[in-house]
């Protein structure tokens, strides 16, 4: 680290040590302390007290306007304008340093006069772009006419190479448009853009897990005998850039829609959202999708030093015009990482929400209810995205953000199910499936089967099959004469 870096570094620790010893003392008052006079407040500048009256800046420093209003109270003026001073101070110089000039060849990544907008990348190496080269069919060692073809050896193979659903594999598009493919499966490895481990490994895992492609006791259907599904193997992915990952991610979505299929996509982290929901609306149009979230957290942080991460899924697609507001409908938030202000902001920008406290006070079939109505009231084109961490973490301890008190497993699958057979859904996600954090197999069957009730609405939907949270007399009464 240059001498610089480390400078600015220190600067940081010592202003915020600063500002915490200068508001330390009012935090626990002492016995004999006398109330001071609110002047200490009106001592302070104008532009000091627009600072302390920003409530999302004081939550940085884990305050509200009130806490700060009862310890500046506590203090003489001076020692109020002190304080307040080292807590501007201390922003300041967390916020963005440009360097005094462009980076030069040669020149040392660790610019000694700023902060790097970005990592610093080789465009000049031989390897730049080999992530996303598709290998062209001349390189294939045996001509094959387009479309999706079987892995397996035996007739009756159940232990071979594992593809999702046991379907063929396709690794073009031609295949799946010869094919006539109507849902395709992807997976899309990404998952560290939050610091949080193991979403990569989710569609290896869930690949060999059962329970995908099956009859549904509910409705009745076997969606593996009515649709044409295939498994479009991974995409790859830059394991040390997601900004690097998206336009790849976004393009290979976008040859799928172009080929009439519903891709199914299983990550990743909840950042996989941002170009598989954009590749939607450049096939269907900005503003033309409806986006159905069911998750543990909301995804809209705003401010975090990187683009793109799981935690700006929504905000980014929102901000940038590829989703409206009054588009989006979320279920099952809850947990820690919430705020307010983040849904103050939800609230401005239109977007539908329904946590787990409305759950508690509502009930979750007036929820569910209310849900269908926003969805078939919204774009006809909907993607849904499931963050395996909107389930309990008693039926999904596997997740990279878990959270306590979520969804059963007999709430999730009929509301997704519904959803799926009810509404035009042009796309799902299976999001932040983490196996290895399991100890069991129930993380990667749960969300196989979730998946699965997907699958089963959009056969619902294909075979003309209709009515509200249907359900087939087959198998819910016994035809058995008493």
């Amino acid at each position: 680290m240059s001498n610089r870096m480390s400078f600015r570094a220190e600067r940081r620790a010592a202003l915020a040590a600063l500002a915490f010893a200068t508001l330390a003392p009012a935090l626990v008052p002492a016995a004999h302390a006398a109330p001071v006079a609110n002047a200490s407040i009106d001592a302070l500048t104008p532009e000091q007290k627009a600072f302390v009256a920003d409530s999302a800046t004081l939550e940085r420093f884990g305050l509200t306007r009130e806490k700060v209003a009862e310890i500046l109270a506590a203090k003489d003026p001076q020692a109020a304008r002190a304080t307040v001073a080292a807590m501007m101070a201390t922003i300041a110089a967390d916020r963005f340093q440009p360097s005094h000039g462009p980076a030069e060849p040669g020149r040392s990544a660790l610019d000694p006069d700023g902060d790097m907008a970005a990592v610093q990348l080789n465009p000049a190496a031989g390897g730049f772009n080999s992530m996303a080269v598709v290998r062209p069919p001349a390189l294939d060692a045996h001509h094959r006419a387009p479309g999706p073809f079987s892995v397996r050896r035996y007739m009756y193979e159940s232990q071979g190479i594992p593809t999702f659903a046991g379907a063929p594999l396709a690794l073009r598009k031609d295949d799946l448009v010869a094919g006539k493919v109507d849902v395709a499966f992807v997976g899309v490895p990404l998952g560290f853009s939050s610091g949080w481990r193991d979403a990569h490994n989710a569609p290896g895992v869930m690949r060999a897990m059962y329970g995908l492609g099956d009859f549904d006791v509910y409705a009745g259907v076997d969606p593996g005998l009515v649709l044409n599904l295939a498994d479009y193997g991974n995409f790859a992915v830059d394991k040390m850039s997601v900004e690097l990952s998206v336009n790849h991610v976004r393009q290979m979505v976008g040859e799928m829609v172009d080929a009439k299929v519903v891709p199914f996509v299983v990550g990743g982290d909840h950042s996989v959202m941002i170009p598989t929901v954009t590749a939607m609306a450049d096939h269907y149009g900005a503003g033309n999708v409806g986006l159905v979230q069911i998750d543990a957290h909301n995804d809209v942080a705003r401010d975090q030093a990187h683009f793109y991460s799981d935690e700006q899924a929504l905000s980014r697609l929102i901000e940038s015009g590829t989703v409206k507001g009054g588009s989006v409908v979320q279920i099952g938030t809850r947990g820690p990482g919430l705020s307010a202000a983040d849904f103050d902001w939800m609230k401005s920008k239109g977007i539908r929400y329904h946590t787990m406290a409305q759950v508690e006070t509502s009930g979750w079939q007036s929820v569910v209810d209310t849900t269908l109505r926003e969805i078939e009231s919204g774009p006809q084109n909907v993607f849904v995205s499931f963050d395996i961490s909107a389930l309990d973490p008693a039926y999904a301890s596997g997740a990279g953000r878990p959270a306590a008190n979520g969804l059963t497993m007999r709430e999730a699958v009929p509301l997704v199910r519904r959803i799926c057979a009810e509404t035009k859904v042009v796309g799902f996600a299976m999001l932040d499936v983490a196996p290895y954090l399991d100890l069991s197999y129930a993380t990667a069957l749960n969300a196989d089967q979730i998946m699965n009730a997907c699958l089963t609405g959009i056969a619902m939907r294909k075979l003309g099959v209709k009515g509200a949270n249907y359900h087939s007399a087959l198998t819910v009464e016994s035809a058995v004469a008493h």
